[in-house]
């Protein structure tokens, strides 16, 4: 789970909270703080403390991009006051807290058994609200993040493939940098991050090209 910086809260005043909207996009991306679904459409803006429970409407602290299979299945289940009971990824190192090494993302536990039983339990907590690991079973199940998911993981695949032919060729500034711009329009950063095991130079890339990562947190 990519792990955001959206900076201290803007110098304006929020009448609404979905005027948070375009502040939050040119922070961090449109892209779904919790699954990295590149979102094309509307963003929505997304309560940690639901608004409907009591957490605070425009307080910036409070506000995420969210898509609507995230949004949807968190709903209003985190009360004001229970905000602790989760890992963040405007907070806290969310990008270590998961794996993406398949196209279903899964509890690190090598890392969470280091950070102790409490961030592991917040992770775990995060993880079940959003249904991070749901695969439609029926047509019913209208959510497309495991679909775009394996998608955005064929595509890092077949670029780095691509890109270890000409990594040492004229070519190799052109392709990295079309190379970016698709990772940018497939989104899934934790997927590229996960293909591009063990190369810096595309890994700090990525890193670049998806604004608002907390970098500190991906090196």
């Amino acid at each position: 789970m990519r792990p955001i910086d959206k900076g201290e809260a803007p110098n304006v005043r929020f009448h609404r909270y979905q005027d948070a909207e375009a502040c939050l996009e040119e922070r961090i991306g449109a892209y779904c703080s919790y699954c990295e679904f590149p979102i094309q459409h509307v963003p929505e803006v997304e309560h940690k403390e639901a608004k409907a429970r009591g957490g605070d409407r425009l307080a910036w602290s409070n506000l995420l991009l969210s898509c609507k299979y995230c949004n949807a299945r968190k709903s209003d289940i985190v009360s004001a006051g229970e905000k602790e009971r989760y890992i963040w990824p405007d907070e806290e190192d969310t990008f270590h807290c998961f794996s993406y090494s398949g196209d279903i993302p899964k509890l690190n536990e090598d890392y969470l058994m280091m950070k102790g039983p409490a961030v592991r339990k917040r992770a775990e907590n995060l993880y079940q609200m959003v249904k991070l690991e749901n695969i439609p079973r029926s047509p019913q199940d209208k959510d497309r993040r495991y679909a775009r998911r394996s998608y955005a993981r064929r595509c890092a695949e077949q670029c780095r493939t691509a890109w270890e032919k000409v990594m040492n060729s004229g070519e190799r500034e052109e392709y990295f940098n079309l190379m970016l711009e698709l990772a940018k329009a497939t989104g899934f950063f934790s997927v590229w991050m996960d293909v591009f095991q063990g190369d810096g130079i595309v890994r700090q890339g990525l890193i670049g090209a998806f604004k608002g990562t907390r970098r500190e947190y991906c090196e």
